[in-house]
């Protein structure tokens, strides 16, 4: 798969995504596409599915905005950011920048590698004094002697 090729299909795969149009987007993935996540490892067009379909069902709204996308042979980088309003933390907002690595067979997708801050999520999200208590307190923990 050539680079516009590559490009052309991450670019399918957002547009889908932001639909919320779980069908187009497998329909770019192979039979055997396999995602690996901080959530866990999916094998499968029908693992796929339903973690798509778990993620829509916790947000009002969730939009990825494409920033850049380099392709390098059967690979491909997509640095993008990611939007959404919660359904189980009403009022809550989210904003995160993400990568996430293709590879290609045969034209199509067969793995994803889809990285993001699990961290930052539960500060934007967290709700109370005592989340954001335990939240804060691991973050002050990492960064501590950063500032």
């Amino acid at each position: 798969m050539d680079s516009i090729e590559a490009k052309k299909t991450i670019r399918n795969i957002l547009e889908a995504f932001n639909r919320k149009d779980i069908t187009t987007m497998l329909s770019y993935y192979t039979d055997d596409v396999t995602f690996i996540r901080s959530e866990g490892t999916f094998k499968g067009k029908e693992e796929i599915r339903h973690y798509y379909t778990w993620v829509f069902s916790n947000w009002e709204k969730l939009t990825l905005i494409e920033k850049d996308i380099i392709v390098e042979g059967d690979k491909a980088v997509l640095e993008f950011v990611q939007e959404g309003t919660s359904l189980r933390r009403v009022g809550k907002s989210l904003s995160l920048l993400c990568l996430d690595l293709f590879v290609f067979r045969e034209g199509k997708v067969q793995e994803v590698h889809i990285c993001h801050d699990r961290l930052l999520i539960a500060k934007q999200l967290s709700d109370g004094w005592f989340e954001n208590t335990i939240v804060n307190g691991v973050i002050n923990t990492l960064e501590k002697g950063l500032h």
